[in-house]
């Protein structure tokens, strides 16, 4: 039976000030939760990423690693981790800083026949999401400035394009009516993404 999975997705070293509350079908693979990750914290998806669970690690596929089907994050769905509710996950990405998500099981329940396709989806989230290349003790520090200031005296944007017309970038500037419209576009640009870049 297919399932929908509530998940609290904190991302570790800021999780007070950027979160998300996220659904995603059971019948989902765990390269598709990455992608979700990656597209609703604002991400450039452009590092590796793994996720882990009960002391496994299931990658992408590596030209310098063998890795098996049952590890591999192409190929293992979320139902095949009989996942329960208060489980923990982690996912790891962009192993040079090292950004670090936990994501807690909280809520599973049988899915509706026909609801398929309104999933993913952010329910609710705090935080516009992250800043690549960027780690959480200087994400963290940043959000500090902000707090204190009221701006970041950054200029950045999500697709890695800095202008010079834009306002400072703010983590309180997240709107989960705009993240919930461009939510599918997003994963479906990242894994394509990641599935061009793995042939």
């Amino acid at each position: 039976m297919t399932c929908i999975c509530t998940l609290k997705i904190k991302y570790i070293g800021c999780e007070d000030k950027i979160w998300r509350m996220a659904q995603i079908s059971s019948n989902a693979y765990l390269c598709d939760l990455g992608y979700m990750i990656l597209a609703t914290f604002d991400t450039m998806a452009y590092h590796l990423f793994n996720i882990s669970y009960k002391g496994v690690t299931y990658k992408l596929p590596s030209d310098e690693e063998e890795i098996s089907e049952d590890k591999c994050l192409f190929f293992v769905k979320l139902s095949e981790l009989h996942l329960q509710v208060g489980d923990k996950l982690t996912m790891i990405y962009d192993f040079g800083c090292d950004q670090e998500f936990e994501i807690e099981v909280t809520d599973i329940q049988p899915m509706g026949r026909g609801q398929g396709r309104a999933y993913p989806k952010i329910i609710t989230g705090e935080g516009r999401g992250i800043i690549d290349d960027m780690s959480a003790d200087a994400l963290a520090e940043l959000i500090q400035q902000i707090d204190r200031t009221g701006s970041s005296g950054i200029q950045y944007s999500g697709d890695g394009i800095i202008f010079d017309n834009i306002p400072d970038w703010d983590y309180r500037n997240y709107s989960i009516t705009y993240d919930n419209c461009l939510l599918k576009g997003k994963i479906a640009q990242i894994a394509e993404g990641y599935e061009v870049l793995m042939e």
